[in-house]
């Protein structure tokens, strides 16, 4: 069979149309998607309320990693603890905290040595976290009492950055709020200095099937200072700590999804008796919603 001129030319113009019709199509799938995705990342929603119709529960796992001045590992701690809010007057409750030690880098963690303390470990969130009544019927001279307080801390601290400046931060532009900068006082064991929080809404992504917003959070130079008592031994800790993350919040009912955090602390450890060192604990913390 001859294929003619004619023939060539009505396939040039079947492929031409065909091409038109898919880049065409194209254009117009290309434009309405990034019409929507501008309008999300235009500005987070100031009116979306937080909705817990229902408990929420979290599974927080803190992992301390001790080491010397120039990285050396030295031994790792982790805390992990169940936590429920939206529980009725606004309470928040804690239960199956562990505490498990290793001393070896890739070591496997043992389950670890539940805090019965902690359980059922029941409060309102309030500046009133972070004073010593709160924990009056903890038990005293506890070697754990500082890690535990923590995991309590840090949830209160990353649910802030998640909900307290929603309706302030905007699309890749750091927010440094005033407010945060404080002296905050560690129910009566010394203190921890936020120098400057900086806040940053970076995207918009998406995690257990919901549209999320992207908290980041950085905090550099923070100076601490602790001193405690632990089985009758004085122990002082003075020095610096950088902290770094973020917290995805749903754009659905503004629950948080995820949150991850990073600190870096070198300080210097003071006890009687022995040669004072200076201590670099790197942690990491995962917050992982569990429904």
């Amino acid at each position: 069979m001859k294929t003619t001129c004619m023939d060539y030319q009505k396939a040039r113009i079947i492929i031409g149309l065909t091409m038109f019709i898919a880049i065409s199509w194209f254009n117009l799938a290309y434009g309405q998607r990034s019409g929507e995705v501008d309008q999300y990342l235009k500005a987070l929603p100031s009116d979306l309320e937080l909705k817990e119709t229902v408990p929420q529960k979290y599974l927080m796992t803190a992992v301390y990693y001790n080491k010397d001045i120039y990285g050396n590992f030295s031994d790792k701690t982790r805390v992990r603890g169940e936590y429920t809010r939206g529980l009725d007057n606004g309470n928040v409750r804690w239960n199956n905290v562990r505490i498990a030690y290793s001393n070896q880098l890739d070591g496997v963690f043992p389950e670890g040595q539940l805090q019965e303390y902690m359980e059922d470990f029941l409060y309102k969130p309030s500046e009133e976290i972070v004073s010593e009544s709160t924990f009056a019927d903890w038990p005293a001279n506890n070697p754990n009492d500082f890690n535990s307080k923590n995991l309590v801390w840090d949830m209160m601290a990353l649910e802030a950055f998640a909900w307290e400046f929603f309706d302030s931060v905007k699309l890749n532009h750091y927010y440094a709020p005033s407010v945060l900068k404080a002296k905050v006082d560690l129910a009566g064991t010394g203190y921890f200095e936020n120098k400057n929080i900086q806040l940053n809404w970076s995207g918009i992504t998406k995690m257990n099937g919901e549209l999320c917003a992207v908290i980041q959070f950085l905090a550099m130079d923070n100076p601490l200072e602790i001193n405690t008592e632990i089985n009758g031994m004085e122990i002082a800790i003075k020095g610096r700590s950088h902290y770094w993350g973020n917290v995805l919040v749903s754009l659905e009912d503004r629950q948080i999804e995820d949150a991850i955090m990073y600190e870096d602390v070198v300080m210097k450890l003071k006890i009687p008796g022995i040669q004072d060192n200076i201590v670099n604990t790197t942690r990491e913390i995962k917050v992982d919603k569990l429904n």
